[in-house]
């Protein structure tokens, strides 16, 4: 299970977020508030807490500014 990912923030959109950690890009979904809280932070280092959905047909993840 995934708590949180921290790295440099790549890339952002009103609804995914890339958080560069370790070499490897994370597209992480978020929500406007998230987004708004993100904006203008483009290459800053950034910590998402993460809830990760796993199916059948995909891996998704999804952030959050706080905790809980």
């Amino acid at each position: 299970m995934i708590e949180y990912i921290k790295g440099n923030l790549a890339d952002l959109t009103p609804t995914y977020a890339v958080i560069e950690a370790a070499g490897v890009g994370y597209a992480i979904h978020i929500a406007l508030p998230t987004y708004s809280a993100l904006a203008g932070k483009e290459n800053a280092e950034t910590k998402l807490y993460v809830t990760e959905i796993i199916r059948e047909d995909a891996h998704e993840l999804f952030g959050f500014g706080t905790k809980g």
